[in-house]
């Protein structure tokens, strides 16, 4: 077995593994794993056999997560799963989707999901629509927006949008409660920083030609697109309904759920998050021997 922290070059050893597996959770996608290696330390074992990722959960759990389906495991990765916690090295298997749980014995296991790492999804189809009474708010947003600001023009963000996307994210910070070590402003800088080799996509949202939020994300599978990062200035009152409902409607038409990621247990991202009235959420699993 051999250790390694996750670097530039496991991108296309490990993306392509994760693209293959075709899961909705935030987690098995490359630029996520890459751009907060040093907030989990993110690390690539290697059994010889299989490849697995290490890590440290925002609880500061120790944890192991399998580069493949644990329902295609041959037996000696399953041993060598078992053998991690065994050794206390690791303290769970970690993110686990729901569908994979029948893996696990129950003579041998035990299981829990923490709400604050579960993911939020939303039907491409209702943040385009946003009908219904427990979304009038949203639309009563993104009118007041409209009526202040007019429409958006709405830009692909790329070189020729850098620098406003920059912009906008250092004015972000500047009115976060959260210290930079602590907020997702390094990580959000570094994505912009290579959006096409990431393969990365997103948009630059204009108030009257002023530079008012932007989104960022990627393709998790053929039906669902992740949302990695959103940045709006609250002085543009509505720009966050607004950039969900715009983006979806010009460039997510073909998917049909948009993952938001996890809270983190932070207050003003549940509220958020639920307030767009999610259709799944998407638990990731923590496995632990009895």
């Amino acid at each position: 077995m051999s250790r390694r922290y996750l670097s530039l070059e496991d991108r296309e050893t490990i993306g392509s593994r994760l693209n293959a597996m075709g899961l909705n959770l935030s987690e098995f996608c490359f630029p996520n794993l890459y751009f907060f290696r040093k907030t989990h330390e993110y690390e690539i074992i290697d059994a010889q056999k299989a490849l697995f990722i290490g890590g440290v959960s925002y609880d500061q759990k120790r944890y192991i997560m399998p580069l493949h389906s644990t329902k295609e495991d041959p037996e000696c990765c399953f041993e060598f799963l078992v053998e991690q916690l065994k050794s206390g090295e690791f303290d769970m298997i970690f993110p686990i989707p729901e569908k994979w749980l029948s893996c696990f014995p129950e003579n041998l296991f035990w299981w829990e999901y923490n709400p604050d790492d579960s993911d939020y999804l939303y039907s491409t189809d209702k943040l385009i629509e946003l009908s219904g009474k427990k979304l009038q708010k949203k639309r009563n947003l993104i009118s007041q927006f409209i009526r202040e600001f007019d429409e958006p023009q709405i830009l692909p963000l790329g070189p020729e949008t850098l620098e406003s996307a920059l912009q906008i994210l250092d004015l972000w910070q500047q009115a976060s409660p959260d210290e930079i070590n602590v907020s997702d402003y390094c990580q959000c800088k570094e994505a912009l920083g290579d959006i096409k080799g990431f393969d990365l996509s997103g948009a630059l949202f204009l108030a009257k030609g002023v530079p008012a939020g932007f989104i960022l994300g990627e393709p998790l599978n053929d039906q669902t697109f992740t949302i990695h990062f959103a940045k709006g200035l609250t002085q543009f009152k509505g720009i966050y309904p607004l950039m969900f409902n715009r983006f979806t409607k010009e460039f997510l038409s073909k998917y049909k759920y948009m993952n938001m990621e996890q809270d983190l247990g932070k207050p003003g991202l549940r509220q958020t998050k639920r307030s767009f009235v999610p259709d799944l959420m998407a638990h990731k699993y923590r496995i632990y021997l009895k």
